[in-house]
Order: C-alpha cells, then structure tokens, then sequence
C-alpha cells in the first residue's frame, strides 16, 4: 500500500550541460570570467499525477536539487582558485607599467618649447620557496628628439637567515593544499549531511502515513462497533446507554485521526523541503520499511573508522598542521636578518654619451654591478617574541583539543552503538508482539464465532494488533534512523549509498 500526497511529479531531465559547465569551472576557475554555470533548479508541478518515490530516488534527487548541495557544489570553484593563487607565490610573475609625459614650456621674450617622454616598463619577478628573489626589468625610456635609452637592471636576493628555507615560504603553499583536502572534506559531509535529513525526513513521512493509516483503521472498526451496538438496543439486547462509551472513543478518534492527517501532509513538505522539490508537486511512498537483516555495528571497528573519516577529527588535524607551520615560521622570524644580494644594471636613463638605443645594454660600455650584504639584528623585539609565545600556546591548545575530540569521538560512537543494539532489541520484542498480537487476535475471532465472546472484545483485540503493527514499523524506523545516524558521524553514508561525488576531485 502506498500514501499519496498531493506533492510530486517527475520532471523531463535537465540538460547536462549545467553539470559539464560546473565540472570546467572546477577544474579550471578562470572560467567564470566570461560564463555562468546556471545550475538547475526543480521544475514546477505541471500536473497532479502521482508518481511513486523509493528513498533511493529521493537521495539521487536531492543530489540534483537540493540548493545546499549546489551552494556548496558552486564554492568548490572559489576553492580550487585559492590553491592556484598559493601556488602563483612562486610563479613567474610578470607585468608591463607605461607612462606618457608631454610638456609645453614658454619663456618670455624667448620662446617656448616642448619635450615628451614616454617609458615603457617590462618586469619579470619570482620567488623560490628557498625565499630566493630574482627580478629583471627594462626601463625602455624615450625623450625627445626620438632618443632612446634603454636601461635593463638584474637582481636576485637570498636571505640565509630569516626568511631561509623552505619551511619559512612554504607554509602558506601546504597550508592551501590542506585547505583544499578540506573543502573536499566539507563537500563530502554537506552531501552526507542532507541525504541523512531527506532519509530522515522519507522515514518519517512513512512513519506519518502508517500512524495516519492505523488512526483511519480504528476509526472505521469503532465506528462498525457502534453500528453493531445500535442494532442490539434496537433489538433490546443492550441498555439504551451502552453506546455512549463508544461515541465517546469515535469522536477521541476522530480528533487522532485529524491530527494524524495533519502531522502526515507537514511530514510531505519537508520531505519536498529537504530534497529541493517543488512543494506542489504529488509523491507517494511506501506505508512500511522493509528490513533483511539486523545488524549492529562492531565497536571498535566504528571507532577506527570514525577516527579516519570523521570531518571534525580531520579538521582538528588539518587545524593542528597549520599551527605547526605557524610556530616554525614564527621561530624562523627569532632569527637575525642576513640578506646577500647582487645586481647588473647596463645602459643609461639618458643620452649623456651618446651611447643611445639597444647597443647601450649590451656592448658593455655603461655597466654597474653590485654586491649587497644586510644583517639586521633585532634587539628587545616584543612583537616578534608575541609570535613564537603565541604559536606555542596555540600548539599546546591544539594537542588538548585533540586528545578531548578523540575522547568525544569514542564516547559518541560508544553510545551510538549502544542505542543501536537497543534499539535492535526493541524491534526484536516488538516483531515477537505482533505475532502474539495477531494470535490473539485469532483466537477471538474463534471465540466469537463460538458465542464466548463479543463483537467489542474482538475489535479490542482488533486494535491491539494494529498498535502492535504500528510499534513494530516505528521500531523498525527508529533502528535504521540510529544506522544512519551512526554513518553520518562516521563519514560512511555515501560509501552506504554507493554514491560517488562528481566534484569531489
């Protein structure tokens, strides 16, 4: 049996290309620059037919609608651009400058004159993660009278104390590659995250429709009571008042079942909610939970796991790396300054000697080499000291917050998994209550038939058997919600669900 609500129709597929767009703007961000990617979005209910949803259907919608999943689909592109801007730290970098100057002198009496001047500036720089400097630029100047007078000046810079090495440069590089192992990390749980809210909120929606169908159910069987018990007054079998009792029962279930109704429609449209749809649209889903097997996760093996695949511990070490590298920058930064430098200049900025146009750069007549060495020794320096205090005592925060995570970690899946043997219990003594439940029920039903027993005590039994019913499908749900909720800390629910991310990489 199925409950329809008045909610979901399937849409024609979306055109791929939304997906192919995100995927080039992932792998290659500059993209955005001239294109939009224009992900899809749920279409609008265009007709109330009502199409029937497996949970495995809503996952894969949700990963197509859901706008949380997107948003952070779409951040993986301003992701991916921070990790090429820390490697561009050690890049070539390149540029051109330019200027134009005209002016117009008049002398009194005399005259007037004019003299322009135009200088275009090519640069190249780079920087090695040894904190090696290298520059090279060509000041290609031209005055009046077309005289050009190019003067090309090179230069490299190492220091061999501060700033030396490459665990003084790199930190910021390793620092975006562990961001970006986290924003990977992030995806996946985001995407983890809100599948378990729309597994949550499908079981719910089961769990409404069955305790509405169940309300439904009872109502129907007090009311047939009532219509037994109208009978026998008339025929004088039963006092006039032997029905009160039972209008009494029939408006109390009336009210149950209106509340019921109520509880199951707000179930459907958070169900729509959650997976990203159309709160219009018409779904029907299943009254029950099928179950092959009761399992219950092994304790240690679910610790191990959380330990490699839970995003707060991952974080927490991503967190403790980058502390780590902040304290050897900051020890590096107590060390003296001692910078050696040399440079080759060849040209002149004007034509004093004649010696205009590009022969001046390289027929070696107008060269200046230097050599430089800069030693800075600081001296009661609090603010660098205010760095290294400041790192270690982040760094020893770091380690106690680790050791109380790890604990919370073990205390959580500890606990997790003893509510799942709970609650497999609950479902196991609740599978035996609707056996014997219906076997009572069976067994009234002979009673009756034998004259022993009354048609009221039979609809008790009735009842008691589709409470049983009821019990054992919310069971059922309250298990498999403690599965996956136990998955979800884990970081195992797309491992589950046999999904792989597309922008994950």
């Amino acid at each position: 049996m199925l409950c329809a609500v008045p909610l979901f129709a399937v849409a024609k597929p979306e055109p791929e290309s939304a997906e192919q767009r995100l995927q080039e703007a992932i792998s290659h961000p500059e993209y955005m620059l001239k294109h939009w990617v224009d992900l899809p979005t749920s279409p609008d209910a265009q007709n109330k037919k009502v199409r029937r949803l497996s949970l495995r259907e809503a996952i894969l919608l949700a990963l197509r609608y859901n706008p949380n999943i997107q948003s952070v689909e779409l951040d993986r592109i301003v992701q991916r651009y921070q990790l090429r801007l820390a490697h561009n730290e050690f890049e070539l970098q390149y540029a051109l400058a330019g200027s134009g100057v005209v002016e117009q002198s008049r002398f009194s009496g005399v005259g007037n004159a004019s003299n322009k001047t135009f200088v275009a500036t090519p640069e190249l720089n780079m920087k090695t993660k040894l904190g090696t400097q290298l520059g090279l630029n060509v000041n290609n100047n031209v005055s009046a009278y077309n005289s050009y007078t190019p003067m090309l000046t090179a230069s490299i810079t190492q220091p061999l104390l501060r700033g030396f090495g490459k665990a003084a440069n790199e930190a910021g590089l390793l620092n975006a590659e562990d961001s970006e192992r986290m924003n990977k990390v992030m995806l996946k749980q985001t995407v983890i995250d809100q599948v378990t809210q729309v597994i949550s909120a499908y079981r719910s929606l089961i769990l409404s429709g069955n305790n509405l169908d169940n309300q439904q159910r009872q109502l129907v069987e007090a009311k047939k009571t009532y219509s037994i018990n109208e009978k026998k007054i008339d025929a004088g079998q039963l006092e006039p008042t032997a029905n009160i009792q039972q209008s009494y029962q029939i408006e109390s279930l009336s009210l149950m079942v209106e509340q019921a109704n109520n509880e199951f429609h707000i179930a459907a449209q958070n169900l729509l909610q959650a997976i990203g749809l159309d709160p219009a649209l018409r779904l029907a889903v299943p009254n029950d939970v099928s179950v092959d097997k009761v399992v219950v996760p092994e304790l240690q093996q679910a610790i191990t796991i959380a330990l490699a695949h839970n995003s707060q511990y991952l974080a927490q070490q991503t967190a403790m790396r980058a502390d780590q590298r902040a304290y050897d920058v900051a020890r590096n930064q107590q060390r003296w300054q001692l910078d050696v430098g040399a440079s080759v200049q060849t040209g002149l900025v004007n034509n004093v000697d004649g010696n205009a146009g590009l022969p001046g750069i390289y027929n070696g007549r107008n060269v200046t080499e230097s050599a430089s060495v800069t030693l800075t020794i600081p001296i009661n320096d609090v603010s660098r000291r205010s760095q290294l205090i400041n790192a270690k005592v982040t760094l020893e925060q770091d380690k106690l917050a680790m050791i109380a995570l790890r604990r919370a970690i073990v205390t959580q899946v500890t606990n997790s998994v003893n509510s799942i043997q709970s609650q497999a219990r609950r479902y196991r003594l609740a599978e035996k209550q609707v056996k014997l439940a219906a076997q009572s029920y069976e067994l009234e039903k002979k009673k009756l038939q034998a004259g022993i027993s009354t048609a009221l005590d039979l609809n008790n039994t009735q009842n008691q058997l589709i409470q049983a019913q009821a019990g054992l499908i919310g069971a059922k749900i309250a298990w498999l919600n403690e599965l996956s909720g136990l998955q979800q800390f884990l970081g195992t629910t797309l491992d589950e669900w046999h999904i792989t991310l597309r922008y994950g990489s």
